[in-house]
């Protein structure tokens, strides 16, 4: 069983083309709040609550793929997402009047809002290179680092625009700036059709874009388990740990990044050189990193 059917091969070049589909549900955050808004759109001060935020997406990949050699490609990827936002106000320590009940959902809905939002991410450019028989005669380890365009959705600094009672969106399809990124990935094989594949992924944005937003760091780990029954379909089962640090508009800390995430995996990989590849997200456990 080899760790891609379409690298394995002992041709120089050669193209693979993927289609990814990722399917997650309910990622939870959000945020203690103390502002509301009065009927006549003003920001007041209300006692202290709690905006929460859940979203689910659809995340479409297409992967391209040339093989320069037998050890070195280059790959582009372009991601599009449709994200579900479900907001709500909750009042966990204190019994809100009718006036401060309103006067919250009126500042939640300029923050938070149950809506769907779609469009094209940051495509990423990457060189990879693989080094075959590392620790025994079957087995990869693959290194992957590139750069992200700036092509997609930014949005400006949604506090300023909540301090004057504004309507605005959290929600980024972008960083805004070239942002590099790594991928360290190795797999062997245990079995005739069983293997097993770690990988490390993480990506640092290192300055502001053009609305003073410094995107937060992430880093995502995956322990997988891959079955192989033919030659076209693949099965997986993936345990991923990410951790996602925080932005900063104008230097100042942004509240609704920072998380940590266990999730369960589970996918499937149909085709050769053009794949069809599905995966449900599973979340297990998520933290907001500022402990509110």
């Amino acid at each position: 069983m080899g760790t891609d059917r379409a690298f394995v091969t002992g041709e120089t070049k050669r193209f693979q083309l993927d289609f990814n589909i990722m399917r997650g549900f309910k990622a939870d955050g959000g945020h203690g709040e103390t502002k509301g808004l009065s009927h006549t759109g003003q920001v007041i001060q209300i006692p202290k609550h709690r905006h929460h935020v859940s979203l689910s997406f659809f995340h479409f990949n297409t992967r391209l793929r040339y093989q320069l050699s037998p050890k070195l490609g280059i790959s582009l990827v372009v991601p599009y997402t449709i994200k579900e936002q479900m907001a709500s106000v909750e009042w966990p320590d204190h019994q809100p009047t009718p006036d401060e009940r309103d006067a919250s959902r009126r500042n939640g809905y300029i923050h938070h809002r149950d809506e769907t939002y779609q469009g094209f991410e940051d495509p990423k450019l990457s060189v990879f290179y693989k080094f075959r028989g590392v620790l025994k005669a079957n087995d990869m380890l693959a290194f992957s680092g590139g750069l992200s365009v700036p092509i997609g959705q930014i949005e400006p600094d949604p506090y300023k625009l909540g301090d004057d009672g504004q309507k605005h969106l959290h929600i980024q399809f972008g960083t805004g700036t070239l942002t590099p990124g790594v991928e360290i990935r190795y797999w062997v094989p245990i079995a005739k059709s069983i293997a097993l594949q770690t990988t490390l992924v993480t990506r640092r944005p290192f300055y502001e874009n053009e609305h003073e937003f410094l995107a937060p760091a992430d880093t995502s780990f995956f322990l997988s388990a891959v079955y192989e029954p033919t030659q076209i379909l693949r099965l997986r089962s993936s345990w991923m740990f990410l951790r996602q640090g925080s932005g900063y508009w104008s230097g100042e800390k942004d509240i609704n990044t920072g998380l940590r995430m266990r999730a369960l995996i589970l996918g499937a990989n149909i085709g050769r050189h053009t794949r069809l590849n599905t995966s449900l997200i599973v979340p297990i456990r998520q933290r907001m990193l500022d402990g509110d």
